[in-house]
């Protein structure tokens, strides 16, 4: 027996002698350079300056796995189609834009012609919108796509970019307008009149710019600039978005990875006040979220204790449903590979007097997880979730900021009445009408003075049933130096809760009762 066992191990430490080792796998071919043309408009959307970039770098997503580069679009599509199918109920022309926008989307995700692109850039290179407010982003804004200058799919997708715009164009205008697209020298520009401004696709060698005419001749007329250096070893820009507000503050977002994907975040120039606001804020979240882990961790224990004890006293439980139950932790129901720990670790935050920086970094077997399931085929759902858990209630909130506008603009409205109403009858006026206070119609907010009230009357709204949420909040003295408030009460998210406002003699709104929180 002991020689037969010999002369087996003897051939086949032979075999391992004569068997030539496997050929090893070939580097992947080196990533053509992008054309002199977009080199030079992502090397502006990179560096430090006015205004504000956003970059997407395809190349890198797909040395990480991540997904190549057609289905990275049809990956983002998808989870575009998914958010904003759900926000279509939104009220008014905001349902129907994302309505449109869903519906754009699953073609975007559907169409399969874009293994030429390479990059994705939204520049803002000015700093007009401190002067004169977002609404001027439309007009200074120029997006980029970056394409391999010999890709025959690369005519389809200037065509689908002009489609896509176009259609974009339609659900901006009112109805009735008349969008179309004409011939603009070598542009392409989508023109009307309820437009204001033409929209306009340019292509150049290795890339598309689209925006305002005056926008890509601005963004052109700019001096080259020269891209940051990368350091030696350092993993590349996966996604970076900066921002520059001038005396107000510059920002930095960038995720980086080879192996582990590392989120950056770094805010410099602003107040010490409003660097220890945001350092507490951030310390707050985590406390806050390492409580709601604890949490969930001492529920779940229970539950498995549970569970456990039922399986262990069942005799009809197979054995091995047993010895899985007794190997099962809380952590691993929880966080069953360890990832979130390893990222809650990895957090850093660190601040000066006129700085603050956070980062945290994805394990790479997450990153390598996730690569797997998208070369399978297959949309990460915890990703996709993920995203919607942030953008949706995000979303929401952002909506219901804006509909508190409503009342603080109409608030400061009637103290401006009241104000001048005094001023002309040395008294303080007892109604709406008397001092001249008139709202809008489509009122999300019911707004009260001494004993009248103004109802809301948007569709939908509601007004409370008494006592009113204003009661007791509506002061109104008897002569000219006596103090008044005047309250507005509405329900911006459709829960249970009422967003209650006062203004007095102070003259500036003040959120008694915030819906948002």
């Amino acid at each position: 027996m002991r020689l037969s066992l010999a002369s087996l191990l003897a051939i086949l430490c032979v075999s391992c002698s004569t068997t030539p080792p496997p050929s090893p796998t070939p580097p992947p071919p080196p990533t053509p350079p992008l054309s002199p043309e977009a080199t030079a408009v992502f090397a502006r959307a990179e560096a430090p300056g006015p205004g504000a970039a956003l970059v997407v770098n395809l190349d890198a997503f797909e040395a990480l796995g991540l997904a190549g580069k057609g289905p990275t679009m049809q990956q983002l599509a998808s989870v575009s189609t998914a958010i904003m199918s759900q926000l279509s109920t939104a009220e008014g022309s905001e349902g129907q834009f994302f309505a449109r926008g869903a519906v754009v989307s699953a073609l975007l995700r559907d169409w399969a012609k874009w293994p030429g692109l390479r990059r994705i850039a939204f520049l803002v290179p000015s700093d007009r919108v401190l002067a004169d407010g977002a609404g001027v982003l439309p007009q200074v804004a120029v997006g980029a796509l970056a394409v391999d200058e010999g890709s025959p799919d690369n005519a389809q997708l200037l065509s689908a970019v002009v489609a896509l715009v176009r259609a974009a164009a339609v659900e901006v205008t009112r109805e009735g307008a008349d969008p179309r697209v004409v011939l603009q020298g070598q542009d392409v520009c989508v023109v009307g009149k309820e437009l204001g401004f033409p929209v306009c696709v340019r292509p150049r060698r290795g890339l598309i710019l689209f925006g305002t005419p005056t926008a890509l001749g601005a963004l052109e007329a700019l001096p080259p600039v020269t891209a940051p250096a990368a350091a030696p070893g350092e993993a590349p820009l996966l996604l970076g978005l900066r921002v520059d507000l001038g005396a107000k503050g510059r920002a930095r977002l960038a995720f980086t990875g080879r192996d582990a994907v590392r989120l950056a975040l770094h805010v410099e120039g602003t107040t010490a006040k409003d660097i220890a606001m945001a350092e507490s804020l951030v310390k707050k979240a985590l406390t806050d979220y390492d409580a709601h882990q604890a949490e969930v961790r001492q529920r779940i224990a229970t539950g498995l204790s549970e569970v456990q004890r039922s399986i262990a006293q069942d005799p009809a439980a197979p054995a091995t449903l047993k010895q899985a139950a007794t190997g099962l932790t809380a952590d691993r129901v929880v966080d069953e590979k360890g990832y979130w720990a390893q990222a809650r670790q990895s957090v850093q935050v660190s601040s000066t007097q006129d700085s603050l920086s956070l980062s945290l970094t994805v394990p790479a077997g997450a990153v390598k997880d996730m690569s797997e399931q998208m070369a399978s085929g297959g949309t990460p759902v915890a990703l996709v979730g993920i995203m919607a858990a942030i953008a949706i209630p995000n979303f929401i909130k952002f909506q219901a900021r804006a509909k508190q506008s409503e009342a603080k603009m109409n608030l400061k409205a009637a103290y401006v009445a009241q104000r001048a109403y005094v001023m002309e009858k040395d008294r303080l006026g007892r109604t709406f009408e008397e001092i001249g206070f008139a709202p809008e119609p489509g009122r999300r907010y019911t707004y009260c003075m001494g004993k009248q009230c103004l109802p809301c009357d948007r569709k939908d709204c509601k007004v409370a049933p008494e006592p009113s949420p204003c009661q007791g909040l509506t002061t109104l003295g008897k002569s000219a130096n006596d103090n008044f408030s005047i309250c507005a009460y509405g329900n911006v998210d459709s829960d249970a809760a009422w967003d209650v406002w006062v203004i007095d003699k102070s003259g500036e709104p003040e959120n008694l009762s915030n819906d948002m929180e």
